[in-house]
């Protein structure tokens, strides 16, 4: 995606959470420079972990 919104933002943190909850593990991988940009600027990329691309994610958090 290009863009993302404090709308979406929410989204993924209450996803985050309910993984959590239920001892998951969420990522987010692969993003956009804008929408890494935001992730940064917003300090995100401390609340959910970023991975450069789906294959790192993989072999971080093990699937």
């Amino acid at each position: 995606m290009d863009y993302i919104s404090s709308a979406g933002l929410r989204v993924l943190m209450m996803a985050s959470r309910r993984a959590k909850a239920q001892q998951g593990i969420f990522a987010i991988a692969a993003l956009q420079p804008l929408v890494q940009e935001v992730f940064a600027i917003s300090r995100f990329n401390l609340i959910v972990p970023c991975y450069a691309s789906v294959d790192a994610a993989c072999k971080v958090i093990g699937t």
